[in-house]
């Protein structure tokens, strides 16, 4: 479930067919998996046709893994994440976001069981400063990873597109965060 009511085993349902996102104009589609929930089995099975149609309508599969319910007590322990991605690359992501492990050198253990496959991270809890966000994003890219994929921690800062435009020097213009402060503040 996506809404903060429901308490149970998370689970994820497809909005739509792959055949309505293209027709709606859609370049990709993604899906949600969490592995360790009591439903891994029913999103897998749904994750496979979406992925048999994704083949068919040419259009890649970004898969968000994150493992959840279950045996899972911390959805970042380095371990945790590296299974998410080693996940995510055996049932056929195309690109696949997962969580930071807070640490550069134990995410790159993760870009690495990834394969050949990008790695996006989750934008996670809004962060108490913007330094601090900005700093996930320089470990994630130190790591190897190719990008971000985020909402909160940008869209609710004071000055959300001057915001954007620091995280794109660190992300795409390979500057590192000590680079980027004063332009940012």
């Amino acid at each position: 479930s996506k809404t903060s009511l429901y308490n149970g085993e998370p689970v994820s349902v497809a909005n739509c067919t792959v055949e309505e996102a293209v027709s709606l104009g859609a370049s990709a589609v993604g899906y949600t998996i969490y592995p360790g929930s009591g439903y891994e089995w029913k999103m897998l099975e749904e994750l496979a046709r979406i992925k048999r149609d994704a083949v068919k309508f040419d259009v890649p599969l970004i898969i968000w893994s994150y493992p959840r319910g279950g045996k899972v007590t911390n959805e970042t322990a380095p371990e945790i994440v590296a299974y998410a991605a080693r996940i995510a690359l055996e049932v056929g992501a195309d690109a696949m976001k997962i969580k930071y492990t807070g640490d550069p050198k134990t995410f790159a253990w993760a870009v690495k069981v990834a394969g050949k496959v990008p790695v996006l991270m989750s934008g996670g809890p809004k962060t108490k400063t913007e330094e601090e966000f900005l700093r996930q994003v320089e470990g994630v890219i130190e790591a190897g990873a190719l990008g971000i994929a985020v909402g909160r921690n940008v869209w609710q800062r004071r000055d959300a597109l001057k915001f954007a435009k620091v995280i794109a020097d660190i992300v795409y213009g390979g500057k590192k965060v000590t680079e980027v402060l004063g332009v940012q503040q």
